[in-house]
């Protein structure tokens, strides 16, 4: 309420309320230098309560009290006894723990000891070669001081090496700024400055370390990139300079570079000199001066300062070599400048290996034409040129497998050219002629009265039936045995390796042509190779066909199904046109397929096999159509049917692809047969009836419900059929048509779920009639009639 009378924020009362807090606060602390007791101690505890002063600002406001309260006991550069006394009451007081209150006291006395030690480090700057005396009074006198202010050793060794540190840093500060505006010079002299300093102070602080242990080095964090820099100006200096001056690792360790920055600095300075090294040494031997390897004896030494490594010094063995190539590249070296070059590269211990990119790179395109003119007009290379063309790689430098991969460019480059033939030769063979026109016309060429242009392109050689009558596409052969020619006599397949195997071949045609067109030219080339009447152009096909297939980048799976599609084409043509005489293939037509025909065109039997079964799979499905649509179907029909698909392998529901209706007639005709067999009992019907369910593929289910029908229907159609004899007066008809109906309800009394009814719309007399002539017949197989039966299943037995 009062905060809304005020008109006063939340924020702004709670601010105020701290304020006063504090101020109450700090007057009941400006009687605790005055007033250090259990009271005052107290007093203020319930002070900071009263004025509901937060704990930790409270604390704070202790320290800085405490903090007042040291700084004017030791105002004068020392710390009396009774001073020590009243700091301790008043930490009492005040509440502060040991730790609190020794940090606070170091943060007032470490300036004053600062100072001295900014003196005694100045001090220092001017006696660089103080002897061990005065090193030991200053020490000592840093050593008093520590002790007159009270501060633990320690803590007055820390500020003391701080102290120290902050004079080194200045020195740092003074080195960057020469270095970057004065020169290395300067910059050097201020760092020889740093080094002098560095080590007479250290040697202050071993006197004035106490532990057991070593003292601790000076040392000072610098950044990496401005330390790096000074170290590299100072390694580059000690080269040849008076060795009285401190090493390079001295600056390295003072200025706490890493490893690898010190590496780094090591091979800005060292690399360069190590290359000019390396150049000079060759000069003065190419120029009659002493020779490589004392040269390189003499290096040795120089290597080992540099401590470089191993990589910076391969880096700078390159950066050598590569020069020496640069006046050579682009043209045929001489032998003595070959000679030339494998003295230095040995001198400067690279491989050839280590190079090989260096000469791949300065005469990759002298030897790429080298190439190209060895093949000449003629595409073919003489044993001569060839052996040349070694030498030749040898003096310039290149490794086998850089030579080859240039040979193989040039290969591929020609095999390109000469594959725009093959093309050609291929549309001519396959092409109509109006669209080898178009084809052509696009091109800018006209195909005018070309001969070989027929106009049959697009039938594959195919069109004159099963025997081919010639060869087609002949200068398509023609083409392909030069590119074969052309590959075997330069020696582009890879010896030692089977020539029907893809590797064999390194250059190929690769993706020039697509797959499909590819396929096609080994198609037409392998079936002409085969086929071919004439016996000198077989043998030379034959011989090129792997090597044909190999450089289209054909593997030889590819190759066989691309022959093997071939003569399928040519193999159904062949059933159609018998099939088309006879309506089936007869044994010689058979054989001719499977065993002439996979002899003589090299392709397994199974496909021509899987031709021939296909073949008959289709005359057997138009046979299973008609077998359906005829009036009436006999067992025998089906028996001959099954016979016929067994002999083929086939089966009846997959391979003839019938719906389950067909099958089902089918199931119906063979069962009829079984059901009214007198030569089988009924466990035998029931095995026959289970194998018909099965070569049918029907289920259980499907089985007994089309079983159920048929033995309804069956079994009503005999009691029909008997009525109808009798009528007609005749009881020998009568008779055998009861007897096939006793039969099939003998078989029906064994099927599960079926219960014979024959109530039908025939009067009971006759029914009475026709079991009693039944009953008064001979049997014909020598068994007496079941006339229970029949009057159970005719709803007799009541009356």
């Amino acid at each position: 309420r009062l905060l809304s009378l005020l008109n006063i924020s939340d924020k702004d009362a709670r601010q105020r309320v701290s304020a006063v807090s504090q101020a109450l606060y700090q007057q009941s602390l400006n009687h605790v230098a005055d007033a250090a007791d259990s009271q005052t101690g107290g007093a203020l505890a319930g002070a900071s309560a009263a004025f509901g002063l937060a704990s930790d600002k409270a604390a704070r406001m202790n320290t800085e009290k405490y903090r007042h309260i040291a700084s004017d006991l030791i105002s004068g550069g020392r710390l009396s006894e009774e001073g020590k006394n009243r700091l301790q009451k008043a930490q009492q007081v005040l509440r502060l723990d040991d730790q609190a209150a020794a940090s606070a006291f170091a943060a007032v006395a470490a300036p004053i000891l600062r100072q001295e030690v900014a003196k005694v480090a100045d001090a220092l700057r001017s006696e660089t070669e103080a002897s061990a005396e005065q090193v030991k009074q200053m020490a000592s006198t840093l050593a008093d001081h520590r002790a007159d202010l009270g501060l633990p050793a320690d803590k007055g060794f820390n500020i003391i090496v701080d102290g120290f540190r902050i004079t080194l840093r200045s020195l740092y500060d003074k080195a960057c700024k020469d270095a970057r505006m004065h020169g290395e010079a300067r910059a050097l002299a201020t760092m020889d400055e740093m080094l002098a300093f560095a080590a007479v102070a250290g040697k202050v602080l071993a006197e004035l370390h106490v532990d057991s242990a070593e003292a601790p080095q000076l040392t000072l964090p610098a950044d990496s990139a401005a330390a790096r820099r000074l170290y590299g100006a100072y390694l580059n200096r000690s080269f040849g300079a008076d060795e009285s001056l401190a090493p390079p690792d001295d600056i390295a360790r003072l200025l706490e570079l890493s490893e690898a920055d010190e590496e780094t600095a090591r091979v800005e300075v060292c690399q360069p000199r190590l290359r000019e090294l390396y150049a000079d040494s060759i000069t003065k031997a190419e120029g009659g001066g002493p020779p490589l390897s004392l040269a390189k004896l003499g290096l040795i030494a120089e290597k080992t300062k540099f401590r470089l490594p191993a990589s910076a010094v391969e880096e700078a063995a390159l950066e050598v070599y590569k020069s020496r190539l640069e006046g050579l590249t682009g043209r045929v070296l001489k032998l003595h400048e070959k000679q030339d070059l494998d003295a230095a590269r040995n001198f400067l211990e690279l491989t050839e290996a280590d190079v090989r990119k260096l000469h791949l790179k300065a005469f990759a395109n002298i030897y790429e034409t080298s190439v190209e003119e060895a093949l000449g007009r003629s595409g073919v290379m003489s044993p001569e040129t060839r052996e040349a063309l070694l030498q030749l790689r040898e003096r310039l430098g290149l490794t086998e497998d850089d030579a080859e991969k240039i040979f193989y460019s040039v290969i591929d480059g020609r095999l390109k050219d000469m594959m725009e033939d093959v093309q050609e030769a291929w549309e001519e063979a396959t092409y109509t002629k109006d669209a080898l026109q178009k084809v052509w016309k696009q091109r800018g060429k006209d195909v005018g009265d070309d001969p070989s242009a027929d106009g049959t392109g697009g039938e594959m050689a195919l069109s004159g039936g099963p025997q081919l009558e010639g060869v087609r596409g002949s200068k398509l052969m023609t083409e392909l045995c030069k590119v074969a020619d052309f590959y075997i006599k330069n020696k582009v397949l890879r010896e030692g390796k089977n020539v029907l195997h893809e590797d064999a071949y390194p250059v190929t045609v690769g993706k020039w042509i697509e797959d499909k067109t590819k396929e096609e030219i080994y198609g037409i080339f392998a079936w002409n190779a085969v086929t071919c009447q004439d016996s000198g152009s077989r043998d030379k096909w034959q011989a090129a066909k792997p090597h044909v297939g190999g450089i289209l980048g054909m593997s030889q799976e590819q190759m066989q199904k691309t022959m093997v599609r071939m003569v399928s084409r040519w193999a159904n043509m062949f059933i159609k046109q018998k099939i088309a005489e006879s309506g089936k293939l007869g044994e010689e037509e058979i054989s001719t397929l499977t065993n002439w025909v996979p002899t003589f065109f090299g392709i397994d039997k199974d496909v021509t096999k899987d031709m021939v079964q296909a073949a008959n799979k289709g005359v057997l499905q138009s046979k299973v159509l008609k077998l359906l649509n005829q009036p009436r179907v006999t067992p025998e029909d089906v028996t001959k049917l099954r016979q016929e698909v067994d002999a083929w392998d086939l089966v009846l529901q997959k391979d003839l692809e019938l719906t389950k209706p067909q099958l089902r007639s089918l199931f119906r005709v063979e069962v009829t047969a079984i059901l009214e067999d007198t030569g089988k009992t009924n466990e035998e019907k029931q095995d026959a009836i289970a194998q018909s369910r099965e070569s049918f593929s029907l289920d259980d289910r499907e089985a007994t419900v089309e079983l159920q029908d048929l033995l309804k229907a069956r079994t009503r159609g005999c009691l029909v059929n008997a009525v109808g004899d009798s009528l007609q007066g005749n009881e020998t008809m009568a008779v055998g048509e009861m007897r096939r109906l006793e039969l099939l309800a003998d078989f029906a009394r064994g099927v599960e779920g079926l219960k014979l009814n024959l109530d039908m719309d025939v009067a009971p007399s006759m029914r009475q009639q026709l079991v009693k002539v039944y009953a008064s017949s001979a049997a014909g197989d020598g068994k007496a009639p079941d006339i229970e039966l029949l009057e159970e299943i005719l709803c007799l037995a009541a009356a």
